[in-house]
């Protein structure tokens, strides 16, 4: 089949360009057909499914799809000037992308060199390259249908384990500050995703920005009680334990000076449990329900206080797979 001159991406607002210039989708029952259709790429999707995915709950008829099948080939052929790659058959219809032309193909080839990589620093960088292919949710402003589909889950979920990774393989390689812009943007798409707001205390704490992490973690706690009704889980609890312990060795004078000034420094550098996708179970589990008010609970008084040079990491239990629960809400919270 000939080249097509067109490109696509869905890991964000649907995008179309062509000749690197951005196309216009004309029309909610093509933008939803095509993006049904990038979800399954190079896949045959039925024609039963295409309709459902296409317009929702409402009745389409077989026609109607085969109607907005034609338009979508036409917008794709005079931007493109080839053969746009739709397909048809009994089974239904495809779209034939190559892997260069489609964001979630090129996501997922850089996450598979990340798992090939035998050198954490290789596994960073694919991650890091992987990840930034990502504008924002999948099919950010389409129906809640087509974002529900399993196939959009299944590549958030990816999105969301390699960040958990790309955050605890930064602590260990002393490269926080490269990692912490795509865990905060994550983040500022799942405000409840514990686990991930743990990471992103840590990594502020690790790049110097240890208050404005102390005021993150009390925005997460606030958020969680007014609209959850619960306590933040032990995860969020022990990284925001870490951040006090390494405020307060930071501020402690060190035995043996002459002025009590030159106390143990708290470093960038953070130990924590092998590289993998640590995942701390369930947003509800480990959290201890609200039974009092603020002003009347405190904090676990017996954590130790942090080795100097290091930021204890929170995460414990690994290897973990995503609730896709977790992910549909996450993924309805969104928008």
């Amino acid at each position: 089949m000939p080249r097509n001159d067109v490109t696509f991406g869905l890991l964000g607002a649907l995008q179309v360009r062509a000749g690197g210039l951005p196309l216009d989708v004309r029309g909610t029952v093509v933008n939803h057909l095509l993006g049904a259709l990038l979800i399954h790429a190079n896949a045959w999707v039925s024609h039963s499914r295409l309709a459902s995915l296409t317009w929702g709950e409402a009745d389409a008829s077989r026609n109607a799809l085969h109607c907005a099948v034609a338009r979508l080939r036409r917008m794709l052929g005079d931007a493109g000037g080839r053969d746009p790659g739709i397909e048809h058959s009994g089974a239904g219809y495809r779209i034939i992308v190559e892997p260069d032309r489609l964001d979630a193909a090129r996501f997922s080839a850089l996450a598979r060199l990340a798992d090939e990589a035998d050198k954490p620093d290789t596994r960073f960088e694919a991650l890091l390259r992987a990840l930034r292919t990502w504008r924002g949710p999948v099919l950010a402003e389409s129906s809640e249908w087509l974002r529900m589909d399993p196939a959009v889950l299944a590549l958030e979920r990816d999105r969301l384990e390699r960040t958990y990774e790309l955050g605890d393989v930064a602590l260990r390689l002393d490269r926080a500050s490269l990692a912490l812009p795509l865990v905060e943007q994550l983040a500022a798409h799942l405000p409840f995703d514990e686990p991930l707001h743990a990471r992103l205390l840590t990594l502020m704490a690790a790049v110097g920005r240890r208050a404005e992490a102390l005021r993150a973690y009390g925005r997460v706690r606030r958020r969680l009680a007014d609209e959850l009704g619960v306590d933040p889980s032990d995860v969020l609890r022990e990284a925001h334990l870490a951040l006090l312990n390494a405020q307060t060795r930071t501020a402690a004078p060190a035995a043996g000076t002459a002025d009590g000034r030159a106390g143990h420094r708290i470093g960038p550098q953070a130990r924590g449990p092998g590289v993998g996708r640590p995942y701390a179970g369930d947003a509800r589990s480990g959290r201890r329900p609200r039974t009092a008010p603020d002003h009347a609970r405190s904090e676990p008084a017996a954590a130790p206080l942090l080795e100097a040079g290091a930021l204890a990491l929170p995460f414990a239990d690994a290897g973990r797979a995503l609730p896709l629960d977790r992910i549909a809400d996450a993924v309805l919270g969104w928008r």
